[in-house]
């Protein structure tokens, strides 16, 4: 009796066991069984975006799965594994991709900016105004090479993708505007591996304390011609961004300053024969000019340009004019013209800038 009270005394004396506890679990989203909001954790560390997910921070960022096929069937589950991890820090929002594609080989190329869809890519719809009707797109191919543009819903489905076609999905982005954002990938066995950050001073949005973005990630495997999306989308519903999903809980975003200023220095040389018949140029120029942006909050920006270009800035694009009462359409590539395009989309492309010569 006196070893029993003797034991008893010295359990009640000693603390509780503990037992271990593991780090944070990772918060899994699997769009087929339509757990589609996503309560996007903070983490105030920064990174390098060199296409390797080997940083502790990306074990403890939300883990989308359950990817679904959109093109051209929609509803089934999607043969190739893809999971992306994503997370925000204090000035931006970081993606992190694993692509698995074991059925065939992976179409990468070091193409030029939004030239990338020919390859297998990734696309990220962010709605930062959560309105389900505009959209900005960042796209990337498995070696991190860029693709962007802004997509404003107007219910005119023209075709499946990029490409277009007779079968209806979505409406394809305007890829005029480039935004600023860095995005690296990698090949791996079996897939690839893409890590990409979206600074919040490229992006505008609400002014809400806390944010609810919409988010719709897309998946081309070119060998298959299959686009799979992590939200199970519906092509037959009117609206492709309106089946999103969502990423709760932003706050406290940081934009820093936003100041951009693009200066210009244009010339000109014409050439022709003489009455001699010699050949004689008449030089003109140069001619500076520049634009600034001044991002005063993230939904009002203040914008300037002085003697703009209105010449065909993108030497690559040629085109031949067989009647000159038609005016040739250039991809619009100056900053002037970009900004906010997505706020001035009438139906029918009523001003063409390049026609104000003067």
């Amino acid at each position: 009796m006196l070893q029993f009270a003797l034991l008893a005394a010295l359990q009640g004396a000693m603390p509780p066991a503990t037992v271990p506890t593991a780090g944070p679990e990772p918060r899994v989203y699997d769009g087929r069984a339509g757990h589609l909001a996503v309560s996007i954790p903070r983490h105030d560390t920064a990174i390098v975006v060199d296409g390797v997910l080997d940083e502790a921070v990306w074990g403890n960022a939300a883990l989308l799965t359950g990817f679904s096929r959109f093109m051209p069937m929609d509803g089934i589950p999607a043969e190739d594994s893809t999971e992306v991890q994503v997370w925000y820090g204090p000035t931006a929002i970081y993606f992190g991709i694993r692509a698995r594609e074991p059925h065939g080989d992976v179409h990468a190329t070091l193409a030029d900016r939004d030239r990338i869809f020919s390859d297998d890519y990734i696309l990220l719809f962010l709605g930062t105004f959560n309105d389900s009707r505009q959209s900005f797109v960042f796209g990337v191919n498995p070696l991190g090479v860029q693709g962007d543009g802004v997509l404003v819903e107007r219910g005119t489905l023209v075709g499946g993708g990029f490409q277009g076609g007779s079968t209806q999905g979505r409406e394809s982005p305007d890829l005029s505007p480039d935004y600023v954002y860095q995005s690296k990938g990698r090949l791996v066995e079996g897939g690839y591996e893409i890590e990409i950050r979206i600074p919040f001073k490229s992006l505008r949005y609400q002014g809400n304390p806390e944010q609810t973005w919409q988010l719709h990630v897309v998946r081309q495997i070119q060998h298959s011609g299959f686009e799979d999306s992590w939200a199970p989308a519906q092509r037959a519903s009117a609206s492709f961004l309106g089946q999103a999903g969502t990423l709760t809980g932003l706050r406290d975003l940081a934009r820093g300053l936003t100041l951009d200023f693009t200066p210009e220095v244009t010339g000109r040389v014409d050439g022709g024969r003489n009455g001699a018949g010699q050949w004689d140029y008449d030089r003109s120029g140069p001619e500076l000019g520049g634009t600034v942006r001044w991002g005063i909050s993230n939904t009002l920006s203040l914008n300037g340009t002085a003697n703009p270009d209105f010449s065909q800035v993108e030497s690559d694009v040629s085109q031949i004019q067989f009647d000159p009462r038609d005016a040739l359409f250039f991809p619009e590539k100056r900053p002037f013209f970009l900004d906010g395009l997505e706020l001035f989309q009438p139906p029918f492309n009523l001003v063409y800038p390049r026609r104000l010569v003067q």
